[in-house]
């Protein structure tokens, strides 16, 4: 009889310390947010720079000119020197991008400008971007991409 009592007791403790786990997993509330759906294509993800505020780099073709146009802006108050390391990249038949030509620019102040032309021939064609943004000696860098234009 003891052990019979024993068991069933042990059952309750069981079944109770079930119940408790469930509850404790079903008891999240749901709440409301402004997070942006990640499936939406308007959704963007923004990494945060502690120099670099904003960026634009674009690639324009027009009767064989390619113009490459690189700009930065970095945090003002903040930022003293940016650098622009910009190349004109063309795509192989392989799929492989490489450099046909490239510039850069040091501007000791938060912002840089790079534009620059380039004959090209028949192809496709993008700009790639090194941006570097200083604060005396410590820097940050990120590389950007224009989008790519067939001539």
């Amino acid at each position: 009889m003891c052990r019979k009592l024993l068991d069933k007791f042990m059952s309750i403790i069981l079944c109770a310390a079930l119940l408790f786990t469930i509850s404790v997993h079903t008891n999240a509330a749901v709440v409301e947010t402004d997070v942006l759906d990640p499936l939406q294509s308007s959704s963007v993800i923004t990494p945060f720079y502690v120099y670099i505020n904003t960026t634009n780099t674009t690639l324009s073709i027009s009767s064989g000119t390619a113009t490459c146009t690189a700009r930065i802006t970095g945090l003002s108050g903040t930022t003293t020197k940016v650098h622009i390391n910009m190349s004109l990249q063309k795509k192989s038949s392989s799929g492989s991008w490489s450099a046909v030509t490239s510039w850069s620019d040091t501007t000791n102040s938060p912002t840089g400008f790079l534009s620059k032309t380039y004959s090209i021939s028949k192809g496709t064609y993008r700009v790639k971007v090194i941006y570097t943004a200083y604060k005396g000696t410590a820097s940050e860098s990120t590389t950007k991409y224009s989008s790519e234009k067939t001539y």
